[in-house]
């Protein structure tokens, strides 16, 4: 049931959708920094990447264990999706993005 009444999605949609896109983001934001860390080393590329991964890491970590319980995933699953780096933020990206949402009905 939509939360507004020109809404048609849930919350937990809106909260998936956000997820989705912080899991890509964090990826894309470690490749960045892997960039900048290993293939050209720079001190500057580093600290300043580093210091938006960190802040995109934080959220994806506090996103993924506040949905993780009304979504249905395994505690497991989310260990891993936090703890394995930029291949978590696939694995959360695409659960999302090919399993979306389950259906609440009225009494859920």
């Amino acid at each position: 049931m939509p939360d507004f009444a020109d809404e048609t999605s849930t919350e937990l949609e809106r909260k998936a959708a956000a997820l989705k896109w912080i899991a890509l983001l964090e990826t894309i934001t470690y490749v960045i920094l892997f960039y900048f860390w290993i293939i050209s080393p720079s001190a500057s590329g580093k600290a300043i990447t580093g210091f938006f991964h960190g802040l995109i890491w934080m959220a994806f970590v506090a996103m993924t264990l506040m949905i993780t319980p009304d979504i249905g995933w395994s505690w497991g699953f989310a260990a891993a999706g936090v703890l394995t780096g930029p291949i978590g933020g696939l694995l959360v990206w695409h659960r999302i993005r090919s399993g979306g949402v389950p259906y609440k009905g009225k009494n859920n």
